[in-house]
């Protein structure tokens, strides 16, 4: 035998990997296909989205507190009316919600201040 038809010959353990299966492909083909694909999707999954685990617990901390805030200031946003919005930038916006806060910080304090007149006497 020469060497070149030991290259073609096949192992019987190996075997299960040259029978065509689907289409004309062998197994080893869809296998490696399969795989493929497979790969190609995690490397653009991993790729197009940031995986980020904060590191330190005030760093957790931190980004729940920002996105509170964020959720307080978009619910204040949705109460100005549209026709206010057009002479509007950010710092009318915030300059406005935060006196909205003080007004509202400053009733509070108001009426805890009358409970507590009502509960002393």
């Amino acid at each position: 035998m020469d060497d070149d038809t030991d290259i073609f010959d096949i192992d019987p353990k190996e075997a299960w990997l040259e029978k065509i299966t689907i289409g004309g492909f062998r197994r080893w083909h869809i296998i490696a296909s399969v795989l493929g694909i497979l790969m190609s999707i995690m490397i653009m999954v991993c790729c197009c989205i940031r995986f980020r685990i904060p590191r330190t617990k005030q760093e957790i901390e931190a980004d729940y507190q920002r996105k509170q805030i964020t959720k307080k200031f978009r619910e204040k946003l949705q109460q100005i009316k549209n026709s206010e919005m057009d002479d509007m930038d950010l710092q009318k916006v915030c300059a406005r919600i935060q006196g909205d806060y003080m007004n509202l910080q400053a009733s509070v304090e108001c009426m805890n201040e009358k409970q507590n007149v009502k509960f002393k006497i």
